[in-house]
């Protein structure tokens, strides 16, 4: 029952988690409108299975006849907590593009052919709210990461960090982008946190990918983890999200503040890391405070490398205020406190800053 339930909620949860029914409890009691839809959907996707099942091989076939994508496809990454849901939102609502939606979770199997009969019911992306709660959003319209998608591919162990990809998964995600392009017609925002770690492997297949990297104020980021461990997996010494990779210490036994610590540097390592092999023409670092304070000039930024971009630069920026940023101390503050002293002085976090537009 566990693992049924485990493999239910992991096509709507953007990490891996360890308890699904503590989880399960938490989101109940969490009221949140979005956290209920998304275990509501969660239950419909189960019931819909056989349907996906029967569509597979509709959507097999539109695959297999489909020529590689040449639109832009924008991908949104960078370590959880770090505004990569806000700034996906906010990209589909102003931008001439397309996405994976909440819809195409239901039928992971089939999202194209499931889009093709039933899309033309959703609401279009200009209703798309900026609600989400960790990386869910909320209604069948709303944007979805569809990291099952990229389960494909990848494997559907996304705590993993992939250090290649051989020509058999070459061929199947260029037919899958190129399948999605030929029956949507618009460039594609889809964002995957996990990328800030192996986007350069993705850049070598598809020299149309750029890439949207969020970061975030050290601390304030430390402090989102830190809260994410315990909403979502109720314990504050199990990482949210990829952590250190061949990491053997023993986590019962690591001080979670500075645990959570070492997450925030190593996704600073990340950052640089992929900046410097894909470059700056094609992998933006976009900071959350910035993000928050001039999101219409992002969107222009992006907007530059479409087809059809943003025209109206005037009313983009009566429609798109700036947001307010949640960087202020919700934790005890000596918990705060202790996360500020551990990270001062970390050269990979101010270098990974001076990255950023």
């Amino acid at each position: 029952m566990a693992d049924t339930l485990r493999a239910s909620l992991q096509k709507y949860i953007p990490t891996t988690f360890h308890d699904p029914f503590g989880l399960f409890l938490r989101l109940i009691r969490s009221g949140d409108s979005t956290a209920l839809f998304t275990l509501g959907t969660a239950l419909l996707g189960v019931i819909a299975s056989p349907l996906d099942l029967l569509l597979q091989p509709l959507e097999s076939r539109q695959y297999r006849k489909a020529s590689s994508a040449n639109l832009p496809l924008i991908f949104v990454c960078g370590a959880p907590r770090t505004g990569t849901t806000l700034a996906s939102q906010v990209l589909i609502r102003h931008l001439p593009v397309t996405y994976f939606n909440n819809l195409t979770a239901m039928f992971p199997r089939s999202p194209i052919v499931i889009n093709q009969l039933f899309g033309r019911f959703l609401t279009s992306a200009q209703h798309i709210d900026f609600k989400s709660y960790y990386g869910k959003t909320n209604g069948f319209a709303g944007p979805n990461d569809a990291l099952y998608i990229w389960d494909r591919w990848f494997g559907t162990d996304r705590s993993i960090i992939p250090t290649e990809i051989d020509e058999p998964m070459v061929q199947r995600m260029t037919q899958f982008f190129g399948a999605v392009e030929e029956a949507w017609g618009r460039p594609l925002i889809n964002k995957n946190n996990s990328l800030n770690t192996f986007a350069h492997l993705v850049a070598e297949v598809f020299e149309n990918a750029y890439f949207v990297c969020m970061t975030r104020d050290p601390v304030y980021h430390a402090q989102a983890l830190y809260r994410a461990r315990n909403d979502i997996h109720g314990d504050p010494s199990l990482a949210y999200g990829i952590h250190l990779p061949d990491d053997n210490r023993d986590d019962s036994n690591k001080d979670p503040l500075e645990d959570v610590c070492d997450q925030v540097i190593f996704h600073a390592q990340m950052v640089r890391d992929q900046f410097a092999r894909i470059g700056p023409e094609r992998f933006l670092v976009v900071s959350y405070e910035n993000f928050c304070q001039d999101p219409a000039s992002i969107v222009e930024k992006i907007g530059q490398v479409l087809p059809v971009g943003t025209h109206d630069a005037q009313r983009l920026r009566a429609e798109l205020k700036p947001f307010r940023s949640t960087n202020h101390i919700r934790i005890d503050t000596e918990k705060f406190e202790k996360m500020q002293a551990y990270l001062k002085g970390h050269g990979e976090l101010a270098s990974a800053l001076s990255l950023q537009i």
